[in-house]
């Protein structure tokens, strides 16, 4: 498996989070549920997207106001 470099992953959340905010308050969740689904596609390997939705839910934090 191959990992991101730092700068690629930078980049990569830029894009997603610019992404997120375009799509708007109303539709983030259907946008970060269709991008999940894409790139599950791409990963193209039911266990491995499963492990991954695991260790997404795992010792998920709780979200503060800033």
């Amino acid at each position: 498996m191959t990992l991101l470099s730092d700068t690629d992953r930078d980049q990569i959340y830029r894009a997603a989070c610019l992404a997120i905010s375009a799509a708007g308050p109303d539709r983030e969740r259907l946008y970060l549920a269709r991008l999940a689904l894409l790139l599950m596609d791409e990963l193209g390997d039911a266990g491995r997207c499963l492990r991954a939705i695991e260790a997404a839910a795992a010792d998920l934090p709780t979200p503060r106001m800033s």
